[in-house]
């Protein structure tokens, strides 16, 4: 089954409980009471009670005004082993990457390796006219008028069949547009692909090392990591997925290398200390100047996954002052994680 990966925008533009539940396909999920109504004063019992009658497998972080309330790790990791989840447990991450690839972009510009108003052309050649102004801009902002993923019937799995970098640049050059670039709206993960591209030309590295030298490694993620590596992490640090089965066990190391199918926007493990250690580094550290940090800030929700049972669900308001992280690797029906989300959403917004 073709995978999918989910993405919220700012919440600043939504309603709070009808969210789209695919930004690519612009599916807005019914609005609906929360699943249960969370109290801080019984908030650890009452997600236990949750995590337990769901059935649901993972880790939990909340925190507000600063304060974390809950950090917990529930369920196993492998069913057959009997290993339970940990606060490190790895998860895949779904289109988290998508904000790797942001960073990069915005630290490329701030050392003026690039503008983002560059276009394609300025970076492959032969460009076809329709495309050849298409900018990065527009790449960033879902106007590229790109589809949402490079897959085509050639490949035995839609983000785990192996194509490199030449073969996605071909298929950028040659797949028909859904409309001109600047002209529509419609969210695409092929359009990060061609960024994470132009994060290699521009820079001269992959752009697995351009992100380890510049933000994994200084912000201390030492358990983030592309498919097909394990980072010297052992089989039971992972947790292994609840659906479709790409190897035993269903875990990152065995899915083979991060194809130009995902690359720049998905195709990567990490865990929930690790994404709060990646925000916390660009936020505070220096590495982004204030103008590139905004893209972070203000209220912002993010639903990822995929099909092998992976869901990740994070909210932060308030300059991260309120945050929460949902990491799940059994959660039954795709896009049930919003059970959990929707209540914490509610709790953290409440006054």
């Amino acid at each position: 089954m073709l995978f999918r990966f989910f993405r919220l925008f700012p919440l600043a533009l939504l309603p709070l409980l009808s969210l789209p539940t695919i930004a690519s396909a612009r599916v807005e999920e019914p609005a609906s009471e929360p699943a249960i109504i969370l109290q801080r004063a019984t908030l650890e019992a009452q997600l236990d009670d949750f995590m337990a009658e769901a059935g649901y497998a993972g880790v939990v972080f909340i925190a507000r005004d600063g304060e974390t309330l809950l950090h917990k790790a529930y369920g196993l990791a492998h069913d057959d082993l009997d290993v339970p989840i940990t606060l490190d447990t790895v998860f895949g991450i779904g289109s988290r990457p998508i904000d790797f690839t942001m960073a990069a972009i915005a630290l490329l510009e701030q050392r003026g390796q690039l503008s983002q108003d560059d276009t394609l052309a300025d970076y492959l050649d032969n460009v076809p006219e329709d495309r050849a102004g298409m900018t990065l801009r527009q790449m960033m902002t879902g106007a590229s008028g790109l589809p949402d993923f490079p897959a085509n019937a050639s490949d035995w799995d839609a983000d785990l069949g192996w194509i490199d970098r030449a073969e996605f640049e071909r298929r950028t050059l040659e797949v028909p547009l859904l409309f001109s670039p600047g002209e529509g709206d419609e969210h695409s993960h092929w359009a990060f692909g061609m960024l994470a591209a132009i994060v290699e030309r521009v820079s001269g590295q992959s752009y697995s090392t351009f992100l380890r030298e510049n933000f994994f490694d200084p912000a201390g993620m030492e358990r983030t990591g592309n498919y097909g590596e394990s980072r010297g992490l052992a089989v039971t640090d992972f947790a292994a997925g609840g659906g479709v089965q790409r190897g035993l066990p269903n875990i990152p190391p065995n899915w083979g290398p991060t194809s130009w199918l995902v690359m720049g926007s998905g195709g990567m493990f990490s865990t929930v200390g690790d994404l709060r250690r990646f925000y916390a580094h660009i936020m505070t550290s220096g590495v982004l100047e204030p103008r590139y940090t905004e893209l972070f800030l203000g209220r912002r929700a993010g639903l990822d996954g995929s099909d092998r049972g992976f869901e990740l669900f994070s909210f932060t308001d308030d300059g991260f002052r309120d945050e929460a992280y949902v990491m799940l690797s059994q959660s039954g029906e795709e896009g049930s994680i919003l059970r959990i989300a929707r209540p914490i959403m509610v709790f953290l917004t409440a006054d």
